[in-house]
């Protein structure tokens, strides 16, 4: 009963480092930046056209890109920022397991990213809402509500494999960055075959994500001829995840990490 409180305190004190690190600084930046988008665009445009396909095309672009730079630069700092602020030689010398140590700090990253993305987003829905020309206001905003599931469930994914780079290996922003913006983005181009792209996790992410009022043909572009039913997509990512997680916690628990 007495460990508990103690990860608790740990969840809070990686929640705080989240916040408050030139990392949270830069994903502030990164949430701020589609609301300035947004505003420009409240007041500058006038199609009904461009004003109701607005929402759909900068969620599925911008903040999908924000939402992999979240896992990468944050996920991938769940264990390395322990190790260089020598931080993690501490909490192995408290009662603490040490797969309950990597959970709590996963849960305090998926925790704070999920609000950047979240209440960036509700707020971009709320200055679109404002604009005279939109269309179906009360599906547009609960439209929104599965974008952001959406989203999180791309932060779940991508930090999951984050996590695992940063048990891993000495430099895992590097391979995050190779794996979500190298392997994952060569793996959506178009003339890609399906084989190919059935072995990238954005290909079953892109599969869950709500088709309204996207362009007709981008996401038929990315996915392919022959995209996966909805179930399997959600079932691939589920084991992907889980495994992803079962791994970095057996390497985290059986490795040795001296500074």
């Amino acid at each position: 009963m007495l460990v508990k409180p103690a990860y608790f305190a740990l969840f809070k004190l990686t929640l705080r480092q989240l916040f408050w690190s030139r990392r949270g600084l830069l994903i502030l930046i990164g949430s701020l930046l589609p609301l300035v988008i947004a505003l420009i665009f409240r007041f500058k445009v006038n199609s009904t056209t461009g004003v109701n396909s607005f929402i759909p095309h900068i969620t599925f672009f911008l903040y999908g890109f924000l939402t992999s730079l979240c896992a990468v630069f944050y996920g991938s700092a769940i264990v390395s920022d322990e190790i260089d602020g020598r931080g993690l030689t501490y909490l192995q010398m408290r009662p603490l397991k040490k797969q309950q140590i990597l959970l709590t700090k996963f849960a305090a990253y998926l925790v704070g990213c999920t609000i950047f993305i979240i209440v960036s987003h509700l707020l971009l829905t709320g200055i679109i809402q404002t604009h005279p020309k939109l269309k179906d206001r009360g599906l547009v905003l609960a439209v929104s509500f599965l974008y952001t599931g959406s989203l999180s469930l791309g932060l779940l994914a991508y930090g999951a494999f984050a996590m695992l780079l940063s048990v891993r290996f000495k430099h895992p922003v590097l391979w995050g960055l190779l794996f979500v913006f190298g392997w994952e983005k060569i793996t959506s181009i178009p003339p890609m075959p399906s084989g190919i792209k059935r072995i990238s996790l954005s290909h079953y992410l892109m599969t869950l994500f709500p088709d309204f009022k996207l362009r007709g043909d981008i996401l038929d572009d990315f996915l392919g001829n022959t995209p996966p039913a909805v179930w399997i997509a959600a079932l691939v990512i589920c084991l992907l995840t889980a495994g992803a997680m079962w791994l970095a916690v057996r390497i985290f628990k059986e490795r040795e990490y001296l500074v």
